[in-house]
């Protein structure tokens, strides 16, 4: 006689946050909200239902696959078993059978690592399998527990349990998620359905960045422990999807991440792609395992989140930043000491014709409010341009390792940009490279508005202010070797703004005198710093280099100039002409 079946319907209540930013590296996806904070809801999201199977037994489909593979089709089936009682219970031998939507009867073996036995009030699971030498699409209806007895002629039959297959089988990589539960919003924080895990998870980043191998995007989600004790974040995979492929991904923390009461964590998967490749959707895939024989084990995976990702259309939300005021970094990021002050002191843009580009330079300054000495850190910069494009930036090259106790110190960056660049509607993202090197996170993202050009006679490299009081450019010829050659003289008045330290390899200033025709005939460099250095009142600059002929008017260019890894970079500070 079949057993009177009670349903036991579960649910799983999920602490979601509508949080995130989006950001690949070429075609933007703009940031949607600030990666500061986490505002939780309280989303329902309904998980298979439970069966008895015996009085103290009760099972929940965990995993259903049912996919091709070379020569056949493999159906596996992972069921959760629970032992409600207060002594240890024998797993019984039913035969464990599925049925077709067409009506077939297939019997599935049973894994040779299923336990025997389960513990009181404890739940495992146990896995079933069968591979058909016949490659088909195969739909699952239900699963049934069979009680065979062989000892009778004929054998008796008896149905102990039959659960109906209401969670989406899994037919392999392509399989596209239907089930509306199982697909999430970017904004949408989750638990992963069917593990045992109160962890809960808010997808806060993606980004596309190119390698020496091709192109990678690399996916950031947080972790949270809202439960009153340590917790282990579980093993699962993430792959990328468009609308033709899918695309493997791996986790970048190799390491088991434990997770104290109520403490949140990042981690970061990297899924390459092929080079114009622009993902669609993520989907979160699970382990499982069946083993038959002594060691002969089939390990396989199981979707069970598909993540929508914004599409170019996302409305950017970057917040706004004013020039010198001290910049929020991510709480969970160790990368900047929280007595280090960091802000945004100059951002200018222009031209570069000789090499068809515009050039946009950052300095920002690093103040150290505490009593001791602070390292450097070593943090990486990108601009996002007005079409949305992403820029790496070129960090200059510093002497000093650390910045002194209640001083500052400044670092430039520059980008190089399209001519067609308009320097409207400009962001900044500030990155860690070394947490999960080779690729980057973004610790802040703002809204940033270049300044605008400063007067003729004065200008800007911070921490020195300086201005052009008068000038004058002589030239002697050389009647030996028939070529000018040219000195000037400078009356500057130079202002310095107090705590701020330098050194070395703070910026030079570059002199170059061109003719009418916009040909370099003279140049050279100073220091605001040093023995050779520029002072207020006058100074006389002697130009290296020499013309065949003298050519008014001179135009005199100046230029701050530093170093980077990648050669010197340079920003024009005034353009003077002198007839």
């Amino acid at each position: 006689m079949n057993r009177r079946l009670t349903v036991i319907v579960a649910s799983a209540v999920l602490s979601a946050s509508i949080t995130g930013f989006m950001s690949p590296a070429f075609a933007e996806v703009p940031v949607t909200t600030s990666i500061e904070t986490i505002s939780p809801a309280q989303p329902v999201q309904p998980i298979a239902a439970v069966y008895p199977l015996t009085d103290v037994l009760n099972v929940q489909l965990k995993s259903v696959l049912s996919e091709e593979i070379l020569g056949g089709t493999r159906i596996g089936i992972v069921i959760k078993m629970e032992n409600t009682s207060t002594s240890i219970t024998k797993v019984p031998d039913y035969e464990f059978r599925v049925r077709t939507s067409k009506g077939i009867t297939y019997t599935l073996q049973p894994s040779t690592a299923n336990p025997r036995i389960i513990q009181p009030q404890t739940t495992t699971d146990i896995s079933y399998m069968v591979v058909l030498d016949r490659a088909e699409k195969i739909s699952i209806s239900e699963v049934n527990w069979i009680d065979v007895d062989y000892y009778v002629y004929p054998k008796k039959e008896t149905l102990m349990a039959s659960v109906p297959i209401t969670i989406q089988p899994w037919n392999g990589v392509d399989t596209s998620m239907t089930d509306s539960a199982a697909i999430r919003k970017w904004s949408d924080a989750f638990r992963i359905p069917a593990l045992d895990s109160p962890i809960e998870y808010t997808p806060v980043d993606i980004h596309k960045e190119s390698t020496k191998t091709g192109n990678v995007y690399v996916v950031q989600l947080l972790a949270y422990n809202p439960s009153s004790q340590r917790e282990a974040i579980p093993d699962f995979s993430i792959d990328g999807k468009n609308d033709k492929k899918v695309f493997t991904g791996s986790r970048l923390e190799k390491d088991t991440i434990q997770l104290d009461a109520k403490e949140e964590k990042y981690m970061h998967y990297a899924i390459p792609t092929d080079q114009d490749t622009e993902l669609l959707s993520l989907n979160l895939l699970t382990a499982e395992s069946f083993t038959s024989g002594a060691s002969n084990v089939v390990s396989y995976q199981v979707g069970r989140l598909n993540i929508l990702l914004p599409g170019d259309a996302a409305p950017q939300n970057y917040e706004a930043y004013a020039l010198g005021t001290s910049m929020k970094f991510d709480a969970r990021s160790e990368l900047i000491h929280p007595d280090l002050q960091v802000s945004l002191v100059e951002l200018h843009m222009n031209d570069n014709l000789d090499e068809g580009s515009k050039q946009v330079t950052a300095k920002f300054r690093l103040y150290n409010q505490s009593a001791r000495p602070l390292a450097i850190p070593m943090f990486q910069t990108e601009l996002i341009g007005s079409g949305g494009y992403q820029y790496s930036g070129r960090r200059q090259v510093l002497a000093a390792t650390s910045v002194l106790p209640n001083t500052g110190t400044t670092i430039n960056y520059t980008y190089v940009v399209p001519a067609t660049e308009t320097g409207t509607g400009l962001a900044l993202k500030l990155q860690d490279t070394t947490a999960q090197a080779p690729y980057k996170s973004t610790i802040a993202a703002y809204s940033v508005n270049l300044q605008p050009s400063d007067k003729e006679d004065k200008f800007s490299i911070y921490p020195f202010d300086v201005a052009i009081d008068r000038w004058d450019i002589s030239y002697l010829f050389n009647s030996a070797t028939l070529q000018y050659t040219y000195k000037g003289k400078f009356f500057f008045d130079i202002e310095r703004i107090k705590e701020t330290q330098v050194d070395e390899s703070f910026p030079q200033l570059q002199f170059e005198l061109h003719d009418s025709l916009g040909r370099l005939v003279g140049t050279s460099v100073k220091s605001l710093i040093g023995q050779e250095r520029l002072v207020t009142g006058e100074n006389n600059i002697a130009f290296t280099g020499n013309s065949e002929q003298f050519d008014t008017p001179l135009t005199l260019k100046v230029y701050e100039i530093f170093k980077t890894e990648n050669g010197d970079a340079k920003r024009l500070l005034t353009e003077l002409s002198r007839p």
